[in-house]
């Protein structure tokens, strides 16, 4: 049996160019995608939907219109080019920003802001982890 784990390798350094010797916050890389994802929290009552920036195996980073609250669980739904029906996975908020300008305008000339978050994903099953590892396969993660 393979670990899913050996197939992708620890992130030990900072890929920004600081300083080489500094250990990285996140155990794994993760790849910069352009996704489209609805979140729902079933305690806070609301659904929203956000853009998946950043994936792996063990979790993403996401934008949205309002900001998360580090700690909250929240299920995250993506629609992926292996299965039929969305996946979808429950999630910890694992760290979030306050909304942050972005330099762009919506279509009304409204500043755009957005928020950004981080999150650490459950796998309820193997066949969601295997769902998930077949979608960065298909995504062209390396």
């Amino acid at each position: 049996m393979v670990r899913l784990a050996a197939l992708v390798p620890p992130v030990t350094t900072h890929s920004s160019g600081a300083d080489p010797g500094t250990p990285h916050f996140r155990a794994h890389l993760r790849r910069s995608v352009r996704l489209s994802a609805v979140l729902r929290s079933e305690r806070g009552g609301w659904e929203r939907s956000a853009n998946v920036v950043d994936l792996h195996l063990a979790g993403a980073g996401v934008e949205t219109d309002e900001p998360l609250t580090a700690g909250e669980r929240v299920t995250i739904a993506f629609a992926t080019p292996t299965l039929w029906d969305p996946l979808v996975l429950t999630a910890v908020v694992a760290w979030a920003h306050p909304l942050e300008l972005k330099g762009e305008v919506d279509a009304l000339g409204r500043p755009r802001a957005s928020a950004r978050a981080g999150l650490a994903f459950d796998y309820p099953t193997p066949d969601a982890t295997l769902a998930m590892f077949e979608m960065l396969v298909a995504i062209d993660f390396e």
